[in-house]
Order: C-alpha cells, then structure tokens, then sequence
C-alpha cells in the first residue's frame, strides 16, 4: 500500500479527499434526520426511533455499497494505471532498446564509412603515386622514343642510302641484262624465222594431206550416215505405223463420227512408252471425236517403241495423223 501511495500521491489524495466529503454528507444527512420533534407519547417515540434507525442502517448499508463500489472502481482505476505504467515502461525500454541499437548501428555505419574513407584515401593516395610513377615512366618513354626515333631516321638515312647505290647497281645489271636479251631474242626470231618458213611449208602440206584425208572420212560418213539414215527411218516408219495400229485398235468410235473426219495427233512420252502428254490438234471433227481420239492414245499406253534406245529421241515428240476407219 505504501508504494501506491509514493508511486501515486495525486491519485491517493484525491481517494482522500473523496471519502472525507462523502462522510461529511453522511454527518450532514444524519443530522438532518434527527431533527427534534415532539413527543405524545411513548409509543409514538418508539416508532419514530426504529424507523429512524431503519433508515440510518439502511443509508449505511447503501453508503457502505457505495464505498465498496467505488474502492473497487478505485482499486481497478489504480491497477490499470499499474498496467499501463507498466505497458508505457516496457514501451519506453523498448525503445531505449531500440535507439541504443539505432545508435549502435549509428556508430557501426560511421565507423564504416570512416573505414571507407580511410580506404578511399589511401587508395586516392596509391593512385597518386601511380599517377606520379606513370608520369614519370611516360616522360621516360617519350624521350626514349625519341632517341629511337632519331637513331631511326639516322637509320633509314643509311638504309635509303644504301637502297640508291643498290639501284643503280641493279639498273646497271639490268642493263646489260637487257643488252644481252637483245641481242639473243634478236638472233632467236632470226632462227624462228627461218624455223617457221620451214614450218609453213611443213603446215601447209600438212593442211593439204588432211584435207584430203577429211574430205575422203567426210565422203564415207555421208555414205554411212545416208545409209544408216534410210535404215532408221524405215524403223521408225515402221513403228509410228505400230503406234497407230494400236490406237486404232483402243479407240470407241462415238455414234456421231464421219468417215470424213481426222485430227493430227501430238503426242509426248517416255521411254517407257507411257504418255506424258496427248493433244488431238487441226481436227474436222467434234468435241466428242477429238476427245475420243486423246482417250484411245491413253488406253493404248505403253506405246511400242523400237529397242534401240538411240532412237527414242525420234519417238519423245511425235504428230501423226488419225482417221477412222471405213
């Protein structure tokens, strides 16, 4: 109790305060109903009396109830004030915690940047003298180049030097070189010119015997190639003879065909003798007769074809004319 009293002496003396003033209305309501009156008789004081105390135990009793409530409302006042003390100091050592480790991170990013900062120093410092020893190094090369460049120039004076006389030695060389070209290609195209007289003459009967042996060889492949000529193309009459027969026989004669009519058939195959291609051009006839005559030459596939396949060429393209039988 004494601690709530030091710890809370506002709170306390207001408790005090409040009680003195309800027992001074307690004193005051008591006295008011004991005012004096005037006795009859002994029966009536009797009466007046218990009532009076009646009412005074009564008043007690709701004044002790109203104590006790407001102790207790007192007593829960003082523990929540305890809680929220208690709340507001593990709030405050809470953030003492809190800006002691603000603080310690504080200092740890000062020391930080302090370490950085010494580091940028000593590394601003490094670059210096680097800087330095660069500049230094640069002077020396630059005079070094140019010793070099001045030996180098002394040099290509001799080497330019020397290149001339070089030269001229050559030019000379190539002088008499030339000389003696001269005078060997002279004597070469008199002797070439005396080769090719002879030459000619040699060339020319050369010419004259192949001549006559070309013309002989010329004469005997016209002979061949005419008799090989009559040979071939009676096979090959004899075969687009064939060709006709067989689409003479593959082709339905449609009811509304003349004797009159004809058509020259083209027709492009392979060596096979399967129809690539068929077209019935120049006709007298219909529609229904020209496609009669294409679908005989389809149906009539593989055509025949002579066995000596160099003649095929003869047979990759051939035309030749369809009429219907009498």
């Amino acid at each position: 109790m004494l601690v709530l009293i030091t710890k809370y002496p506002r709170a306390f003396a207001m408790a005090v305060v409040f009680h003195v003033i309800a027992a001074g209305a307690f004193v005051v309501n008591f006295q008011l109903d004991h005012k004096p009156v005037n006795v009859k008789k002994d029966v009536d004081v009797v009466q007046a009396t218990m009532v009076d105390e009646s009412e005074v135990q009564a008043e007690l009793e709701k004044l002790k109830a109203l104590e006790a409530k407001k102790r207790k409302s007192e007593t829960d006042r003082v523990k929540k004030l305890e809680r929220d003390a208690d709340k507001a100091r593990k709030k405050r050592l809470k953030e003492q915690k809190r800006l002691k480790e603000l603080e310690k991170k504080r200092k740890k990013e000062q020391a930080k940047k302090k370490k950085l900062e010494k580091e940028r120093k000593k590394a601003e410092k490094k670059r210096k003298e680097e800087d330095r020893k660069r500049k230094i190094a640069e002077k020396k090369r630059k005079k070094a180049e140019k010793a070099a460049k001045v030996a180098e120039q002394k040099r290509l004076k001799e080497v330019e030097q020397q290149r001339i006389a070089e030269d001229n030695r050559r030019k000379e060389e190539k002088r008499q070189k030339q000389a003696e070209v001269e005078r060997k290609r002279a004597e070469e195209i008199e002797r070439k010119a005396k080769e090719k007289a002879l030459a000619a003459i040699e060339a020319q009967q050369r010419i004259d015997d192949e001549r006559e042996r070309q013309r002989q060889i010329d004469e005997e492949n016209k002979r061949l190639e005419s008799a090989k000529s009559k040979k071939e193309g009676k096979v090959i009459n004899r075969y687009i003879g064939f060709i006709k027969k067989q689409v003479e026989n593959n082709w339905r004669k449609p009811v509304t065909v003349k004797s009159t009519m004809s058509c020259d058939v083209f027709v492009r195959m392979m060596p096979t003798g399967d129809v690539l291609q068929v077209e019935a051009r120049k006709c007298t006839g219909d529609d229904i007769f020209k496609r009669s005559v294409e679908d005989a030459v389809r149906a009539a596939a593989p055509l025949p074809l002579p066995p000596n396949k160099s003649l095929f060429t003869h047979f990759r393209e051939i035309t030749f004319k369809f009429k219907p039988k009498k």
